[in-house]
């Protein structure tokens, strides 16, 4: 491993009885015995005692190795404040090679942790590293990893050229590196040959996608050719010799050669499978069913599509990695979406809908990864799937290690990580006899179109829909039927007709404007559903970019909004039925009003918010109604348990990048900022009956996928409501307070959707234009 000769000067003259040195070697080989925990707690000691006696290159040795190792057992938040702890001082001990080690950490985790901009920028920092450190190989090595991050960052951005430069300099840096070693075998550092022809072939493997995806098609299969005669070579065993296969498969399959496709996805399948890796099989096995597919053989496509979404569903994303995500990178949750046109294809519109739901289930494990707090983890559930996801983590890496791949050690490894996997399901088992809805959270359990009807009330009607790049899926589903439709509009087209009619609701008094894009999503959403509807209700299932849109607002031909002819009302999954049902509530009469925190700015006054939230005291008398400075977060999560209805006449700040941190704004109090976090919210433990965010928006920029949306809403149906009402932009706060005025005295006598519909009615009386009325949904139940 390079760095390893770099540390004996920082080790030397440190007296240590430890059991562990922090160097690259003595990392790898408590990894590969299997004791990459107590190794990683004997780092951090080390590290601490470094940093109090001052022995600052020491300190940062053993940080840099606990950042490797907690990568590797997939403890990312750990890595990240090791690595800034390493960085920090080396700095101190003007260590060159030990900072430049740490940024490169530091890169890599925020890479893992889709921080991309953070990633590019340590990358960048790291280059410029490179150049204060001796010409050799610790430098080529360092070059080699940097530029690479960096070429496969330009690649996701689809800055193809740019990735080819960097990429093929980090293929020229470590390939030099392994011709010195191979020249000098005899005093090269043990598994140094090894190491280098794995760096070189990840970077051939990923200049080739770039040569591919800008058109170079030679190139790219060189690129590829080159990095298995490399291993040949050598003799060299390396997982990412699979993803060379892979590459050419690739290849092949864009030019419809559908032989030498087939050859190689089935070369590269066969090598994650003998390296037991996920990713690879998931990858492989989705590529051969495409070749299926797109031959017309829908039936025999199912198999391969079913195998690499039981790839994709065998972990949740509790420990995160970058392989691990490479299944998700193809947008549209890329096995899913085949699996469903496939069966489609097929004739099984049925079997599409379970695994939309599957879909759908699997996106928010991915969006929640490990971020949140669940309120009722029964005896340390989460303490004890972290612990076995560790486990697992730790045994992949170890046979990740034993790189000849074969003898007993390696034997031993598999039979362990077997083992070791079939605990977890155990484990998942367990879980789902103590607490279905929190089995939902740590593994994939839809409900099936079946088990939907049987929950579904008569009278309602389920539209679902599914968005896909080239059309959309649309299910009509009520109790004792179900419809299949395929609408033929694409992602862009509907990104593009979604964001034209919020402009135009925007626009206050454009309503030639409104009513064209109205009336066209109507005619495409819509329309084609009708004639299969007889229930007087309609749950709305959106999908992707429909989550912004406000069906209720959709205008008929005739001219009548759909919330005219029907109560509307949304759930982000089918599947979710199962628990709102369960948590339904009659509901009582004692409302806790959040209403216009003290933020500190004036730009952020909601005036009308104040009397919205002293009207609701007028109608229910038993309401604990707190404004301003007491509308606080502390306030807030203390008394949220006690009520039977919540409200929040308050700002949200919603964030695309990072769903979990989306927050409604509170008023701070000491350390606290106010922010009440998605993350924080699913421990919250309610008991009521509804919650209304009767909030202002921000931070609802361009439309995305929609997980920002879906992430607030799921959050307070975990925390134990049934129901939520939330909006869709940044509401008027004066047609707010009517509205909500009109909801709450409706709400004495009727369900909550009838409530809100007459509510969205009336005030559509005073307010004519969507602007004012259309914003607010419930999710959940009516």
């Amino acid at each position: 491993m390079f760095c390893a000769l770099a540390l004996t000067t920082v080790l030397a003259g440190v007296a240590s009885p430890q059991k562990y040195q922090p160097d690259p070697n003595s990392a790898r080989e408590a990894i590969a015995r299997g004791d990459a925990k107590e190794f990683l707690a004997s780092m951090e000691s080390q590290g601490q005692e470094a940093e109090k006696n001052g022995k600052w290159s020491f300190a940062a040795a053993a940080y840099n190795e606990a950042t490797w190792t907690a990568q590797n057992i997939g403890q990312l938040q750990k890595a990240l404040s090791y690595a800034g702890k390493a960085l920090e001082f080396s700095e101190r001990a003007r260590d060159q090679e030990l900072r430049v080690r740490a940024i490169m950490f530091l890169a890599q985790v925020h890479g893992n942790l889709r921080q991309y901009e953070k990633a590019r920028e340590w990358s960048e920092k790291g280059i410029e590293g490179t150049k204060k450190i001796a010409s050799g190989l610790f430098k080529e090595a360092y070059e080699g990893h940097f530029y690479r991050m960096l070429g496969s960052e330009f690649l996701r951005r689809g800055e193809f050229q740019k990735a080819i430069e960097y990429l093929s300099y980090s293929v020229q840096v470590q390939d030099s590196r392994l011709s010195y070693f191979a020249r000098n075998r005899a005093s090269a550092p043990p598994g140094a040959i090894q190491t280098s022809v794995h760096l070189v072939v990840i970077s051939l493997g990923q200049l080739a996608q770039a040569y591919q995806r800008a058109g170079k098609i030679k190139e790219a299969i060189k690129a590829n050719q080159n990095g298995i005669d490399l291993i040949r070579q050598f003799g060299a065993r390396t997982q990412a010799e699979s993803n060379l296969y892979q590459g050419l498969g690739q290849i092949y399959l864009a030019q419809k050669d559908f032989s030498l496709a087939l050859e190689n996805f089935k070369k590269a399948l066969a090598l994650a499978e003998s390296q037991q890796r996920p990713a690879g099989i998931s990858a492989a096995s989705l590529r051969i069913g495409d070749i299926f597919n797109q031959s017309g053989k829908s039936e025999e496509a199912i198999p391969y599509y079913q195998r690499a979404i039981q790839q994709v569903e065998s972990t949740r994303t509790l420990l995160q990695s970058e392989e691990h995500r490479q299944s998700f990178f193809e947008g549209e949750l890329g096995a899913y979406v085949r699996m469903m046109q496939a069966l489609v294809s097929a004739g099984k519109a049925e079997d599409a809908f379970n695994y939309g739901e599957r879909a759908r289930s699997r996106t928010f494990l991915d969006i929640l990864g490990s971020k949140v707090q669940l309120s009722r983890a029964q005896g340390g559930l989460l303490e004890e799937e972290r612990a076995l996801q560790e486990r697992i983590a730790a045994l992949k890496a170890r046979l990740a290690g034993q790189e000849e791949g074969t003898g007993r050690e390696t034997e031993n490894s598999r039979r362990e990580l077997a083992e070791a996997g079939k605990a977890y399901e155990a484990f998942l088992s367990k879980v789902r006899k103590q607490d279905k809805e929190q089995a939902s959270l740590m593994s994939v359990e839809p409900l099936t179109l079946k088990e939907v009807q049987q929950l579904l009330e008569p009278g309602v009607t389920v539209l679902e829909y599914f968005v896909t790049e080239r059309e959309v899926l649309l299910w009509i589903v009520e109790k004792d039927k179900a419809q299949f439709v395929r609408l033929p509009t694409g992602r862009k087209e509907l990104v593009a007709k979604v964001t034209s009619l919020r402009e135009s609701i925007y626009q206050v008094g454009e309503k030639e404007k409104f009513k064209a894009s109205s009336q066209e999503l109507y005619r495409l959403l819509v329309e084609p559903a009708l004639s299969h509807v007889r229930g007087k209700e309609l749950l709305i299932i959106p999908h992707d970019v429909l989550h912004y849109l406000p069906f209720q607002a959709l205008l008929s031909p005739q001219g009548k909004y759909l919330i005219q002819d029907y109560p509307v009302y949304y759930l982000s999954s089918a599947s979710l039925m199962q628990f709102t049902k369960a948590k339904r509530r009659a509901s009582g009469e004692r409302v806790l009003v959040m209403g216009n925190p003290s933020l500190g700015d004036e730009a952020y006054n909601l005036r009308f918010a104040e009397r919205e939230a002293k009207e609701i005291a007028t109608v229910y008398p038993q309401s604990a109604v707190y404004v301003r400075a007491e509308a606080s977060k502390p306030r807030a999560v203390s008394l949220s348990p006690k009520y039977d209805i919540l409200h929040f006449a308050v700002h949200a700040e919603f964030s695309e990048e990072e769903p979990l941190s989306s927050a409604l704004l509170l008023t701070g109090e000491g350390k606290n900022d106010g922010r009440l976090n998605v993350g924080e919210i699913f421990s919250l433990g309610l008991n009521a009956s509804m919650v209304v965010l009767s909030a202002c928006e921000t931070g609802l920029g361009k439309l995305s996928n929609g997980d920002e949306m879906l992430g607030l809403a799921r959050a307070f149906i975990y925390a134990g409501t049934p129901s939520v009402v939330t909006t869709l932009w940044k509401v008027s706060d004066r047609a707010s307070y009517e509205l909500m005025r009109e909801f709450y005295r409706q709400l004495k006598t009727g369900k909550k959707s009838e409530a809100l519909r007459r509510a969205q009615l009336k005030t559509m009386e005073q307010f004519p234009e969507p602007f004012y009325w259309a914003a607010y949904g419930l999710t959940g139940e009516p």
